[in-house]
């Protein structure tokens, strides 16, 4: 009995010892990364058509882009649009582009114009996840 005893007690200390919470201070490092911005619009908003922002992983662009959202005159205000691209993958984009498919918007079409951009490298990385970058865009 003396031995069962033991036993239990050292099995019990071993798992209070075991169970411990950790007293761990480290920040927890975010899974995705976010960018975004405003872009601000000068000229006469089109009567037809399509506007796009897209974020670009290589410039110039081949192949699908990373992100990409519409634009319609009722998401402008006062020339201003507010954009973000949220849970993207951390890594080096290239472009971030607005442009203006007079016919409306064609996978792998070349009829565009490009209005805005900012063609730079992007490094979006856990110890930088979230980035604001700005862009203006003229229909002129």
């Amino acid at each position: 009995m003396k031995i069962f005893i033991s036993l239990v007690l050292s099995l019990l200390l071993l798992m209070l010892v075991s169970c411990e919470d950790k007293n761990n201070n480290e920040e927890t490092l975010p899974e995705f990364g976010s960018i975004s911005g405003n872009i601000d619009f000068s000229g006469t908003w089109p009567d037809s058509g399509e506007v796009l922002v897209t974020l670009d992983t290589v410039h110039p662009p081949q192949g699908p882009p990373a992100a990409f959202a519409y634009i319609t005159s009722d998401n402008v205000q006062n020339d201003t649009y507010g954009y973000n691209f949220s849970n993207l993958s951390f890594r080096n984009y290239e472009a971030i582009t607005v442009t203006y498919w007079p016919l409306g918007y064609e996978t792998a079409g070349t009829n565009y114009s490009l209005i805005g951009s900012y063609i730079n490298s992007i490094d979006l990385t856990q110890g930088n996840p979230n980035l604001t970058i700005d862009i203006d865009a003229n229909f002129n």
